[in-house]
């Protein structure tokens, strides 16, 4: 009886431990890209309203901006942020998938353009072209010292 008991509680930690980690163990790394620099600074809540635009923001939160570089053929692996993310477009070009759109139709945003990607949003940005794509990315809502992009597994729609 003693035995079955210690049977069944390493079999319910492995199966825990394999929960906890299923977020890890099927999350796509990105290839080809680098970070030129990164930057980060808290900012205290604020207000403001204007005709067109309206931010708010209740507690103090971490802005972070990078610039990235995804080579030919690269990609982001599929991730999601946890605040609203501004990207802009320097070089080259991308082309954005999303896990929730079953035909799994890519956006594609080239130099001098840009896109936001909502929080919480999993997507993928791959380099479809013959050249490097650079772009500057910012993100809101980050946590004080807390993660800005987290992995996400492959969700089944795309291909890739």
């Amino acid at each position: 009886m003693r035995r079955l008991t210690t049977l069944v509680v390493l079999g319910g930690l492995l199966v825990l431990a394999e929960v906890m980690n299923a977020g890890t163990t099927f999350a796509t790394a990105a290839t080809g890209s680098t970070a030129q620099f990164t930057y980060r600074s808290t900012l205290d809540p604020y207000h403001f309203d204007s005709p067109n635009f309206k931010i708010f923001q209740k507690h103090p939160q971490d802005v972070v901006m990078r610039e990235l570089t995804i080579a030919p053929g690269g990609d982001s692996g599929w991730h999601f942020h946890p605040g609203p993310t501004y990207v802009l477009m320097i070089q080259g070009a991308l082309t954005n998938y999303h896990a929730n759109d079953p035909t799994c139709t890519g956006h594609i945003s080239s130099a001098g353009q840009g896109f936001v990607e909502p929080p919480g949003d999993v997507h993928i940005v791959r380099n479809e072209g013959g050249v490097p794509a650079v772009f500057v990315v910012t993100f809101l809502d980050v946590p004080v010292g807390g993660l800005f992009r987290f992995d996400a597994a492959r969700p089944g729609n795309c291909p890739f």
